[in-house]
């Protein structure tokens, strides 16, 4: 701007020295053109309409599709619109985010592209830049976003024969016909009366539909849970692919979460020692609740959760974490490794009353030893296929 003020500057000086009228008229011209370009340049960035659309949630592997929908609300046209989305390297899908468009008055122009999510994650896209100018290249205007919005990526959700565990998996309660704690406030329905049933539980109106004697049946007072329990201690993990490994432990921990909400109908809670980024600490336990929108907190959780090097291990930090977990209640610990001393932490949870399944997601040359002494103690260990086998597994048939 300044570079053409004083070329304004120069040439009236030397209309003014030489009398030179022409030089007069290109003064005017090149100044009058210069300042309408601020105010066209300006005044047209000024009434675009800048939206994106995007879906903020999504599963490992899969594409998301984002567009940037510009809306010129003014007459004037901007000639040209450089647009510049800011996309992190683990999304990036194709070789670039920018492109240069233009954008006719009162109409609208769209820059569609596509992001790649190859591993769960939360990730900041943006903030969206957008620069224009005149044709004379006499001004530049620009825009930036405030702040960037985040995508969230889930991590990949197997089914449970697919990790090399048991079909019929141990985890949660199974049926029984035998309620031992029933809450009189939580109607479940109604059944036909048999000898030993209280006369306080008929369901007199159900009884006159029916014609057969009806009494109430009510929903248990205790409702057995599992509690996933995911070390995410960096320390525990083999030096040598921790990364792989850890990755693999978050990926279990999903997909048995998800197991237990979608097909066995059972509350679910997670308890780990990882990173929670969004809040600065260690991740705040997760209370067992049952239901979709309370397995998509958790996923949401297991998206950002990271490594983190942790001083206790696994024996010294789990204890106080289950000092309220329920009666009968599953526990499913899923760690690179079980020793002798996290064995007999987790036996000690067992003679609590809990169902306790422990899941080794990493190389562990004891395992088989462990395992052994594990089912002397009430520990159900297990190997899970690591992803590597996996993908060798899918190429197989």
């Amino acid at each position: 701007m300044f570079n053409i003020f004083w070329a304004l500057l120069v040439l009236f000086a030397i209309a003014a020295l030489f009398r030179m009228d022409w030089v007069y008229y290109l003064a005017y011209v090149v100044g009058g053109i210069w300042l309408f370009s601020h105010w066209w340049v300006r005044r047209s960035l000024s009434h675009v309409e800048i939206q994106r659309e995007l879906n903020l949630f999504a599963f490992a592997g899969e594409t998301v599709d984002g567009k940037v929908q510009l809306n010129n609300l003014s007459w004037l046209p901007l000639p040209w619109l450089h647009i510049q989305e800011t996309v992190p390297f683990d999304l990036l899908d194709q070789q670039n985010y920018r492109s240069v468009v233009s954008v006719p008055g009162k109409a609208q122009t769209v820059y569609p592209y596509t992001l790649r999510c190859s591993k769960r994650g939360y990730y900041p896209i943006g903030p969206l830049r957008l620069n224009t100018g005149d044709l004379f290249g006499f001004v530049d205007a620009g825009w930036q976003e405030t702040r960037p919005v985040h995508l969230t990526v889930y991590p990949r959700v197997f089914a449970l024969e697919k990790l090399g565990l048991p079909s019929r998996s141990p985890f949660g309660s199974q049926a029984s016909r035998q309620r031992l704690y029933e809450d009189p406030t939580r109607l479940a329905g109604v059944r036909d009366y048999t000898p030993g049933d209280s006369l306080r539980n008929i369901h007199w109106k159900a009884t006159a539909r029916e014609d057969v004697l009806q009494v109430k049946k009510f929903q248990p007072a205790i409702a057995l849970n599992v509690t996933v329990v995911l070390d995410l201690n960096k320390n525990a993990y083999p030096i040598s692919g921790a990364v792989g490994s850890s990755e693999w432990a978050v990926t279990v921990a999903a997909s048995v979460a998800s197991h237990i909400v979608t097909i066995q109908r059972q509350q679910v809670g997670l308890i780990t020692n990882g990173l929670d980024p969004l809040a600065g600490r260690i991740a705040n336990p997760i209370p067992a609740r049952n239901g979709r929108g309370h397995l998509m907190s958790i996923l949401g959780l297991l998206a950002r959760i990271q490594m983190h090097e942790v001083e206790p291990t696994l024996a010294d930090w789990l204890p106080p974490q289950l000092a309220n977990l329920d009666w009968g209640s599953t526990l499913v610990v899923v760690t690179p490794n079980v020793d002798e001393r996290a064995l007999w932490t987790l036996h000690n949870a067992y003679r609590r009353g809990s169902n306790i399944v422990a899941l080794v997601c990493a190389p562990d040359p004891n395992f088989k030893q462990m395992q052994a002494q594990g089912e002397r103690l009430g520990v159900q260990l297990y190997r899970s296929v690591w992803e590597k086998d996996l993908h060798e597994m899918a190429a197989q048939g």
